[in-house]
C-alpha cells in the first residue's frame, strides 16, 4: 500500500495548482501570456547550406580497379577524431579534422589500397536560431558563415592489378 501522506500531499499539490490557476486574472490563462511575460517561440533555424553540419561530413568511398567499379571492398578511415568502416560503394559520415584522413580498403584478390585524403577548409552557414519576439541588434551577433575543415566528398580508391595465384 502507498504511503497515505504521500498521496494527501500529491492531491494538495494539484489542488494548490487548480486553485492558483484559476486564481489568475482573466487573460491570463495557460497557454496566453502570463504575468505579462512574452512568450517567444522559436521559429527554426536558418541554415541556407541544406543541412551542412559543422562537425560531421558525409563521404562516398568506391574503389575500382584498372578494368572499372570493384564492388564489396572492406574500408577503414581514420583521422584524429576517429575510425569509421564501410564496405563500397557506400556514404559514411565522419567527424571533421584538421588531420589527414587515411583510407585502407582491402577485397580478397588484391593487395591493399592505402590512400591519405588532406583536409581543407569550407565556409559554411553558421546555425543561428530567430525567435519570434526578437527585436535583434543586441550587439550579440555572431558571423553569418564559419571555416570548417573538409574532405573530398566524393572518393575512389584504385586497387592495383589483381593479385595471381601461384600453385
Amino acid at each position: 500500500m502507498k504511503n497515505p501522506t504521500s498521496i494527501i500531499a500529491a492531491a494538495a499539490c494539484v489542488f494548490s495548482m487548480q486553485a492558483f490557476a484559476a486564481g489568475v486574472m482573466p487573460g491570463t490563462e495557460m497557454g496566453q501570456n502570463f504575468n505579462a511575460v512574452q512568450q517567444q517561440n522559436v521559429t527554426g533555424a536558418t541554415n541556407p547550406g541544406g543541412g551542412v553540419n559543422k562537425d560531421r561530413e558525409e563521404l562516398h568511398l568506391s574503389t575500382a580497379d584498372g578494368n572499372g567499379p570493384v564492388a564489396d571492398a572492406k574500408c577503414t578511415l581514420t583521422n584524429a577524431k576517429g575510425d569509421w568502416s564501410l564496405t563500397t560503394p557506400d556514404t559514411v559520415k565522419v567527424k571533421r579534422s584538421d588531420s589527414d584522413l587515411q583510407i585502407k580498403c582491402e577485397k580478397p584478390g588484391y593487395d591493399a589500397a592505402v590512400t591519405t585524403l588532406k583536409a581543407s577548409t569550407i565556409q559554411i552557414p553558421h546555425q543561428q536560431f530567430h525567435f519570434a519576439a526578437d527585436g535583434g541588434g543586441d550587439g550579440d551577433e555572431q558571423p553569418a558563415t564559419i571555416t570548417v575543415p573538409q574532405y573530398d566528398s566524393a572518393v575512389t580508391i584504385t586497387f592495383g592489378a589483381k593479385q595471381t595465384s601461384t600453385n
